[in-house]
């Protein structure tokens, strides 16, 4: 059996219907809340039971948002019984809008972080100071994460910081911050398709014989002049002047 030596031409790669299709943008749009609240939470689980071990157990053991549990942990009957302490809790207050026609989606907020320690025994000497040396840990841990959470870095302040005088047995404190927000909206694609863009004679498929799936090859045209509109100003006047010396010179 003979067999054909001859090598084999690939064949272009067509392109489907399903390539061809026309694709609409879409906005995209994140919510400022639970962005801040994305970070804040990311930040509080880097604070560890034992400071100097990195790889200790997270501190806090409930991070959630602050939907009236706080309230019903320090009445007098603790209805909160699924919650694992120590617990913290966050809560976004008197939240207002900027009315200017400059700043449309922008506003400030009132960050509240409420947090509950499991210190049963929080009068004895030893104990009764710990809520301030956390309060003092997590604030630091706000304060260093605005370098790389952009949810929080353009202000986060902290105005205000108190403790109830009824507890339920336990360390109940609250924070609060001074927050800036601001609604982002991007434009995203369904269904995009990757494609490789060459713009002769810039760059040409030459630049990377890689991505040329389709074997167009490099481009001949455009030329550069006539691209960039651009006509040698010394030929043209030598041009010129030969133009003006055969006018005046005789029949």
């Amino acid at each position: 059996m003979i067999k054909d030596k001859r090598p084999q031409i690939e064949q272009p790669v067509t392109q489907t219907p399903q390539e061809k299709q026309i694709i609409i943008p879409e906005e995209y749009q994140k919510n400022p809340f639970v962005e801040m609240y994305q970070a804040v939470k990311r930040t509080l689980l880097t604070l560890r039971e034992n400071p100097e071990n990195p790889l200790s157990p997270p501190f806090f053991k409930t991070i959630a948002i602050d939907n009236g549990q706080y309230l019903r942990i320090i009445r007098d009957r603790n209805l909160e019984m699924e919650v694992t302490f120590p617990a913290i809790f966050v809560h976004f207050v008197n939240v207002r809008y900027l009315v200017q026609q400059q700043r449309i989606g922008e506003g400030r907020a009132t960050m509240r972080i409420r947090f509950v320690l499991n210190n049963l025994n929080s009068s004895d000497p030893d104990k009764e100071c710990e809520p301030f040396e956390v309060f003092q840990r997590i604030n630091v841990a706000i304060q260093d994460a605005k370098n790389r959470e952009p949810a929080i870095n353009e202000r986060c302040n902290l105005t205000y910081f108190d403790m109830p005088q009824t507890t339920n047995m336990l360390q109940a404190y609250w924070i609060d911050y001074e927050v800036w927000f601001r609604e982002i909206s991007a434009w995203k694609y369904r269904d995009w398709l990757e494609r490789y863009l060459v713009i002769p004679p810039f760059t040409n498929h030459s630049d990377a014989p890689q991505h040329d799936n389709n074997h167009h090859g490099d481009h001949p045209n455009p030329k550069y002049q006539e691209v960039t509109g651009y006509v040698p100003s010394v030929e043209q006047e030598n041009k010129e002047e030969g133009d003006d010396l055969q006018r005046k010179s005789p029949q």
